[in-house]
C-alpha cells in the first residue's frame, strides 16, 4: 500500500519516509503534551459582610378585636362598612335579645371585617365584626426552624415589596417558641416558626399599609465590617479541607487550604492570609491540579 502510494505521488522513498516519521512524531508530541486548561477567575473583596434570611411576611394590626354576639338572638343589620373609621365608645351595633344590647367600639380604629351581613338567628359567641387600630402595625414572618435559630430580638430587618420602592426599617421583637408544620408550595412538609417584627420607619411613610398585607422580609442575622470576602463559587473541598486555587504570575495553579467563616449567597468570610489582588479560580473542575499551567479566560 505504501509502495503504491509512493509510486502514485512520485516522490523519493527517503523523502516520503522522512515526512512520515515527522508526522508520527508530531502526533505523539501533541498527544503527550500537557493540556492547558482555560479557567475563569475572580478577585477577593473587602467590605461589609451580611448573612440574611429572606422570607414572605404579612402585616398585622397589633391592636384588634373581634366583636361577638353577646347572647343567642337575631344578628343586627350593621350600618358600617369594612374600612370605616370608628371612635372609642361609638355605637357599632344594637343586638336584640330579651333586651336591646348596644355594643360600642373598644378603641379608635377601623372596621376590618363584617362577618354577619344579613340578619339571622345566631348563637352566643358568633363573630359579628372585627375592629383594628392601624396606628400600630407589626409584621409576622414564618421562618424555617433550621434558620430561625440564628434569629434574635433586636436584629435589623428591611421590609420590601410592600407597595412602594422605599424599604422600611424594622427590627425583630419576638420569636415564638413553638414551630408549626406547614405544607410548602411544592407539597413538602416544613417546620416554621413565627417571628414578630416591629416597624421603625415613620408612620407617614407606611400610612397606606393595612392588616394582612403581603411583604418581603429581610432579616440580617450576621454582620461584619471590613471582612475579606471570597466568592462562594471559588471554594471547594480538598482532602476534607476548604480550599481554593490561585493563578500565579507564571499562569500556574497554586492549591491553598483556607480558613473560612459564615457564608451567604454570594460570599464566604475568608480568614486566611490571601492577597486581595489574587486571581482566584471560579468553579474549579476535578481535572485541575496543583502546579499545572492554565490560561485565564478574557
Amino acid at each position: 500500500m505504501i509502495k503504491k502510494t509512493i509510486e502514485y505521488i512520485k516522490i523519493p522513498k527517503k523523502v516520503f519516509y522522512t515526512l512520515l516519521i515527522i508526522i508520527v512524531l508530531l502526533i505523539t508530541f501533541n498527544a503527550l503534551k500537557p493540556n492547558t486548561y482555560t479557567v475563569d477567575v475572580s478577585s477577593l473583596q473587602q467590605g461589609l459582610f451580611q448573612k440574611k434570611i429572606i422570607e414572605e411576611g404579612f402585616t398585622e394590626f397589633t391592636q384588634k378585636q373581634i366583636i361577638n354576639a353577646p347572647a343567642d338572638g337575631i344578628s343586627p343589620h350593621i350600618n358600617l362598612k369594612e374600612g370605616d373609621q370608628v371612635k372609642k365608645g361609638q355605637i357599632l351595633l344594637s343586638f336584640k335579645w330579651d333586651q336591646e344590647i348596644q355594643i360600642t367600639a373598644p378603641f379608635d380604629g377601623s372596621i376590618l371585617k363584617i362577618f354577619e351581613k344579613d340578619q339571622r338567628h345566631v348563637p352566643r359567641g358568633t363573630p359579628l365584626l372585627e375592629i383594628g387600630n392601624s396606628d400600630d402595625i407589626k409584621v409576622v414572618a414564618n421562618i424555617l426552624s433550621e434558620e430561625v435559630v440564628e434569629v434574635t430580638p433586636g436584629q435589623k430587618v428591611s421590609i420590601r415589596k410592600w407597595g412602594k420602592e422605599q424599604e422600611l426599617d424594622a427590627e425583630v421583637i419576638k420569636i415564638e417558641s413553638a414551630a408549626n408544620e406547614v405544607i410548602s408550595a411544592l407539597g413538602v412538609k416544613e417546620k416554621r416558626v413565627k417571628v414578630h417584627i416591629k416597624l421603625l420607619s415613620k408612620r407617614e411613610v407606611w400610612n397606606s399599609l393595612g392588616d394582612g398585607f403581603r411583604v418581603e422580609v429581610i432579616i440580617v442575622t450576621k454582620e461584619s465590617d471590613n471582612s475579606l470576602l471570597l466568592p462562594v463559587g471559588a471554594l471547594f473541598n480538598y482532602d476534607g479541607m476548604p480550599s481554593i486555587y490561585l493563578v500565579n504570575k507564571k499562569d500556574r495553579l497554586k492549591l491553598i487550604n483556607v480558613k473560612v467563616g459564615a457564608k451567604n449567597d454570594e460570599f464566604v468570610q475568608l480568614f486566611s492570609d490571601v492577597p486581595l489582588d489574587s486571581n482566584v479560580v471560579m468553579y474549579p473542575g476535578s481535572f485541575l491540579e496543583d502546579g499545572i499551567k492554565v490560561k485565564i479566560r478574557k
